[in-house]
């Protein structure tokens, strides 16, 4: 028999879970009931992967949109044409946004010119495609240095997200905006948490979850950072990104399975609203093995065990 202290641990952690599932609901009106979506890239997403998409179950895909290539009018097409593939699977779109260059910027007054330009390249795409968006998140990793090129992310962060969420507010977006990707979920006394502080107090209704990749944790450890999210922030965690790729190491294709199924039922258990899933298609352009071979397809579109397994697990619920 559990001791009585820990029973209400226990109780205050599923009111705090059931808090953030009601919350999240009401903040993402476009999110299907199949809440599990899976990530693409853009200039390879077809029509007939979209079709395969939702034969599987999911209910959404994620794609990133870079905004300093919105301007070049090939670009605009290959976006458009990501957006019509969803559409003609009647699949939402979990969008996120962010550069991929440096930002011209040093000082706080440059950083938040820069942070308003990003904002008004988001209210673009949300005026387009606002109808088929789940939600809008701001950025990828930006924890990273390799993901936040202007570097310094203690100092250059928060003044550049403040701008965008100042802009934003100045005519709030009617898509949910979630942030930021974190490459690892917000932790006390972390770099990210004290990014978040600041602009959660600064500007309270510019964010609608706290998005981050919890590669390589176990459910207890997702568990514990859903719980110090909404306990911090006041705000839902989401899970825009999450893999495993069929290394050897991992037990090969087949273990990449097991591991996919396995994090699936672990969400679901934790009642996570939101989780992307990486990715639809291996990538040939990948650095290394481990980045080639995270996709439930081959990179010319074989199925993988795990594309099986996912299909009767998703479409059995």
């Amino acid at each position: 028999m559990k001791p009585t202290h820990l029973k209400r641990l226990g109780a205050v952690a599923l009111m705090v879970l059931a808090e953030t599932q009601v919350h999240a609901s009401e903040l993402f009106p476009n999110l299907p009931a199949r809440n599990i979506g899976v990530q693409v890239k853009i200039q390879n997403f077809t029509a007939a992967d979209a079709a395969q998409i939702k034969s599987a179950g999911f209910g959404f895909v994620r794609f990133g949109v870079w905004s300093e290539s919105l301007p070049a009018k090939a670009y605009q097409q290959q976006v458009s044409d990501a957006f019509a593939a969803a559409g003609s699977a009647g699949l939402e779109v979990l969008l996120t946004v962010r550069a991929i260059k440096p930002l011209p910027a040093t000082s706080n007054a440059e950083l938040a010119s820069a942070g308003e330009g990003f904002a008004k390249a988001v209210s673009g795409l949300e005026q387009s495609y606002g109808s088929q968006l789940i939600a809008i998140e701001l950025w990828n990793e930006p924890d990273l240095e390799t993901y936040w090129p202007t570097g310094k992310f203690d100092s250059t962060f928060v003044p550049f997200m403040s701008a965008v969420c100042k802009t934003l507010q100045a005519q709030p977006p009617s898509t949910p905006v979630i942030g930021y990707g974190f490459a690892r979920p917000p932790s006390a006394g972390s770099a990210a948490t004290v990014a978040l502080n600041r602009i959660v107090s600064e500007h309270p209704k510019c964010l609608s979850a706290v998005s981050y990749h919890p590669y390589g944790m176990t459910a207890t450890q997702i568990s514990n950072a859903q719980n110090f999210i909404q306990q911090n922030f006041h705000l839902p965690g989401v899970i825009s990104e999450w893999g495993i790729s069929a290394l050897a190491s991992n037990g090969g294709p087949e273990g990449q399975a097991s591991k996919i199924n396995a994090f699936i039922g672990d969400v679901k258990k934790l009642n996570i609203p939101l989780t992307s899933i990486y990715e639809w298609k291996n990538s040939d352009t990948g650095s290394n093995e481990r980045e080639k071979n995270f996709g439930l397809l081959t990179s010319d579109g074989q199925p993988k065990p795990a594309r099986l397994s996912v299909e009767a697990l998703l479409n059995a619920q």
